[in-house]
């Protein structure tokens, strides 16, 4: 702080006054600036004030800003899994009610009165689980899917019906960490379980194919390869091909020392040759930074191999684009009979008659009406269907011909296996005598010892094979050729034809041609033909919590110990998986808490130190104020005394 000095010499009064009055605004102005400080506790109330620490200072806001946003988004996701913890609670105490239930259910001993009561209870604890499924924070749902604006779970003619989704929403966190926000009903309540897993369908590489979804999906990068027919070499530009119609057609244009390539593609190949199809080198490498040659296996440094070079092994990957007409590895499925689709007591009959790729099968199967959720599995090229209705039993049959088969989604087939049946319970065969008996028409006996049988096709044969089955008045066995189960066939009689289990075997139950609770059953004329069409041998459950609980309660009610014991081992799985879902969520929350500790501390670490770029230092701000008011006194002072100058003052 400086005062200017009073002029010594002889000089106008005007210019002295202006210079006298200068210095007291300066010194006003200064004072101000330091009042505002004061006031505000503030060093640098402009950028102008001091540029550098101004630009600091922004920077610093920044992180203190973008940390308390990362404070604010943990303290509200904390509360979304702090209720979602809190409906899992009610979740697992459902189920141990529930587990508890069951073994009280197994007692022969329990009335009926006792069961109803029982089953009461299993009610009380469906609507506990449904309710906890259709919770939501806010107004987003916990286990639904973050995406679902209603609820998830939906009570339908007694059964409950899923329509959430399994979307899983994020949140930034800490130094910009993405953090699960939900868990799924999937994986917390087994809802929209996989119920049927297909089989493989084998795709065939096709001239749209693209390159990233070759090699089982690991796909194939575009580049450069160098082509030599021994004279001279030519560069193959590939870096924008996106099919292997496009590999095919820039290469079928090149020619090496004045000879035409051809390119043919193959199910499961690509094959580079002359078109002359006469000998002669043809070396093919990648350039450098290419590995196309590499990923088509027609990588052949120096020519050693001699033409035609054949890439195989290409495995396309299975996708919504695949073709009918290449399943099975080329050869095409047949799809005209269509599949038919059973829950429980409803048939869904589905048409894929106009179905020309694998996406118009699965939106078929989606658009049936059926409670099913078809998608493919990228993993090993099949088709899986979830089940979206808890409570129903779920078959996946033929309509007439083989489409089911040849999809890979017949739930039973011929390979199914006899320790499957009975929901896992096997067969029980008769220890000393035979395990089934067939009465044909006219009277012929096959007694059938099944010891030693593994699979339906084992059982199937057994029949068909039979010494006294070989005449003209043979029975006919196969599977049904509308819906599941195994179809006996013979020609009219004086008798129908009949099925008998004896005492202690259950194998004519277990594979659906005996109704359950009897121990023999009859043929019905239809036509020419006098059959026996067994029911579906190998009905699928829909799984997951709400799925055991509805089972159970029906278990309960009617004093069905087997299905209840079978039961009990769901609700143990179905209370671990509710449970190790809890688990994970009180472990994000862990995290979680330590990401909001670590935010919060740097805050106050970035605050303490925009306190040392923009925040006065009172003490010297006071001591330079009190210097301040005193330059103004001694300004004005001389002021005073300058206006009162007489002609004395410039003698």
């Amino acid at each position: 702080m400086s005062i200017l000095p009073v002029s010594a010499n002889r000089t106008n009064t005007p210019l002295m006054n202006q210079r006298m009055l200068f210095q007291l605004n300066a010194d006003q102005l200064a004072l101000q600036h330091q009042y505002d400080q004061l006031s505000s506790g503030r060093s640098v109330l402009k950028i102008s004030d001091n540029p550098a620490a101004a630009n600091r200072a922004l920077g610093l806001n920044r992180g203190i800003d973008h940390g308390n946003q990362m404070v604010r988004n943990a303290n509200s996701t904390i509360g979304y899994y702090d209720t979602a913890d809190r409906s899992l609670a009610s979740v697992d105490n459902a189920l141990i009610t529930a587990r508890a239930t069951a073994v009280q259910g197994v007692e022969t001993i329990n009335s009926q009165d006792e069961r109803d009561a029982m089953a009461l209870t299993i009610r009380e604890t469906i609507n506990n689980v449904f309710a906890a499924g259709n919770a939501m924070f806010r107004d987003q749902q916990l286990l639904g899917g973050i995406l679902n604006d209603g609820n998830a779970y939906n009570f339908v003619d007694g059964d409950i019906v899923y329509s959430g989704r399994d979307a899983i929403g994020q949140t930034m966190l800490g130094s910009g960490e993405l953090s699960a926000l939900n868990a799924t009903a999937a994986e917390s309540l087994g809802t929209n379980n996989v119920f049927l897993k297909g089989e493989p369908l084998g795709a065939a590489l096709d001239y749209n194919t693209r390159l990233v979804d070759m090699r089982g999906g690991i796909g194939v990068a575009p580049g450069v390869i160098e082509l030599s027919g021994g004279e001279g070499s030519v560069q193959v530009d590939l870096s924008n091909a996106a099919t292997i119609g496009d590999v095919a057609d820039v290469l079928s244009k090149v020619q090496l020392d004045g000879r035409p390539l051809s390119v043919t593609i193959g199910d499961d190949s690509l094959k580079i040759a002359y078109a002359d199809d006469l000998p002669g080198t043809l070396a093919i490498q990648d350039t450098k930074g290419s590995t196309l040659a590499r990923d088509l296996s027609i990588l052949n440094p120096g020519g050693l191999t001699a033409p035609p070079i054949i890439g195989d092994r290409l495995t396309p990957r299975l996708t919504t684009n695949t073709k009918i007409e290449d399943l099975a590895f080329g050869a095409g499925i047949d799809l005209s009979g269509g599949i038919t689709i059973k829950q429980g007591n409803q048939s869904f009959a589905i048409d894929f008659s106009e179905a020309k790729t694998m996406g118009d099968v699965l939106i078929a199967i989606n658009r049936s009406g059926a409670d099913v959720h078809a998608e493919l599995n990228d993993t090993d090229g099949s088709i899986q269907l979830r089940a979206l209705r808890s409570g129903v039993d779920y078959s996946v049959g033929e309509n007439g011909q083989s489409a089911a088969q040849e999809l890979g989604i017949r739930s039973a087939t011929e390979n199914t296996t006899l320790k499957e049946l009975g929901r896992g319970r096997g067969v029980v065969l008769n220890p000393n005598s035979e395990d089934l008996v067939i009465t044909r028409p006219d009277g012929v006996v096959l007694s059938l010892d099944l010891e030693g049988a593994e699979t339906i096709d084992d059982v199937i044969q057994l029949i068909r094979n039979h010494p006294n089955n070989q005449d003209t008045s043979r029975i006919l066995v196969g599977l049904n050729t509308i819906g599941n189960g195994i179809e006996l066939q013979a020609p009219p009689g004086a008798e129908p034809m009949s099925i008998r289990q004896p005492q202690w075997s259950n194998a004519g139950t277990r594979l659906g041609l005996i109704p359950e609770g009897q121990s023999e059953a009859f043929g019905e004329t239809v036509g020419s033909v006098n059959q026996i069409a067994g029911e579906d041998y190998m009905p699928r459950d829909a799984g997951g919590a709400l799925d055991t609980l509805l089972r159970l309660e029906t278990a309960i009610r009617d004093g069905d110990i087997p299905e209840i014991e079978r039961l009990q081992a769901r609700v143990d799985a179905d209370l671990d998986r509710a449970s190790r879902t809890r688990g994970r969520i009180g472990v994000w929350t862990r995290n979680l808490q330590d990401l909001k500790d670590a935010s919060e501390t740097t805050v106050i670490q970035l605050k303490d130190q925009l306190s040392n770029e923009v925040d006065a230092d009172l003490a010297t701000l006071i001591s330079e104020l009190s210097q301040r008011q005193l330059s103004i006194d001694a300004s004005m002072r001389i002021i005073g005394q300058a206006s009162q100058t007489t002609v004395l003052n410039y003698l």
